[in-house]
C-alpha cells in the first residue's frame, strides 16, 4: 500500500468526558445554576470520580463550570449586572495586560499571535464559533501571560473565561448579534498586533480599552443573560 496515513491519537476517557459535559451544557442539558455531583456523573458514565473530577477541573479552566473545593460544582449563573460588573474590572486590568505584554514579546511571540488571530478568523469565516472562541480566548491567555504579572494573569482568568463561556452557552438566543461581536473582536486583534509591530503599545492599550467600553454597552443586546 502506497497511501500514508496520520496516526490516530486515542482518545482518553477523560477526554470524552469532558466533551460529553461541554455537549450537554451548550445545549441546555445541564442548566445554568444546575449542581453538578460527581458521585451522580461517575455512576452513570461508568468511570471513576477522580476522573470525573479531573474532568470538570478542565471545564473549568475553559469556563464552562464554577467549582468550590469540598463543596459544590455547578454551571455559572450570571445577570447582566453581573457581566457589567465583570466588563467594568476588564476595562481597567485588560488593557494594562495588553500595554505590558508589548515590550514583552518576542519575534516568537508574535508568531505565535499572528497564528492565533488567523486561526480564530477562520473559525469566524467557516462559521465555526467553537473554533473562534478556542482561539480568541487563547490568544488573550497568550498575552495576559506576556504582562509578566501573575496577579493580573490570575484575576484576568477569573474575571473573563467565564464570560466566554457564557457566549457559547448563550449563542442560540441572539446569533446575529453574537456574529457582529466575532467580527468586532477580530477587527480588534487584528489593530492591536499591528500596534506591537510598530512598537506603539500606548495605542495597543487605548485600542483595547475603546474596544471593550463598546463591548460593555451591547451587553444587553448583543448577550442574553439572565435578568
Amino acid at each position: 500500500m502506497s497511501a500514508a496515513f496520520q496516526k490516530i491519537e486515542p482518545v482518553s476517557k477523560k477526554t470524552r468526558v469532558v466533551g460529553l459535559l461541554r455537549d450537554a451544557i451548550l445545549s441546555g442539558a445541564i442548566k445554568s445554576g444546575e449542581q453538578i455531583v460527581e458521585g451522580k456523573l461517575a455512576q452513570q458514565f461508568g468511570v471513576g470520580q477522580g476522573l470525573v473530577r479531573e474532568a470538570l477541573i478542565e471545564l473549568e479552566h475553559q469556563g464552562f463550570v464554577q467549582r468550590t473545593p469540598f463543596s459544590s460544582t455547578q454551571v455559572p449563573t450570571l445577570t447582566l449586572e453581573d457581566a457589567q460588573d465583570i466588563f467594568d474590572m476588564r476595562i481597567a486590568l485588560e488593557p494594562l495586560a495588553i500595554a505590558l505584554a508589548g515590550p514583552a514579546a518576542s519575534t516568537a511571540d508574535i508568531a505565535e499571535l499572528d497564528d492565533l488571530l488567523e486561526k480564530a478568523r477562520r473559525g469566524a469565516t467557516d462559521g465555526d464559533l467553537d473554533k473562534f472562541f478556542d482561539n480568541h480566548l487563547a490568544f488573550r491567555r497568550k498575552v495576559w501571560q506576556l504582562s509578566g504579572n501573575k496577579y493580573l494573569l490570575q484575576t484576568l482568568e477569573r474575571l473573563v473565561v467565564p464570560l466566554y463561556a457564557l457566549y457559547l452557552i448563550r449563542r442560540k438566543h441572539n446569533r446575529e448579534g453574537l456574529q457582529q461581536t466575532v467580527i468586532d473582536c477580530i477587527e480588534h486583534q487584528q489593530k492591536i498586533m499591528k500596534a506591537y509591530k510598530t512598537g506603539d503599545f500606548d495605542e495597543a492599550r487605548a485600542v483595547a480599552s475603546d474596544f471593550l467600553v463598546r463591548m460593555k454597552g451591547y451587553l444587553g443586546t448583543r448577550l442574553a443573560v439572565t435578568s
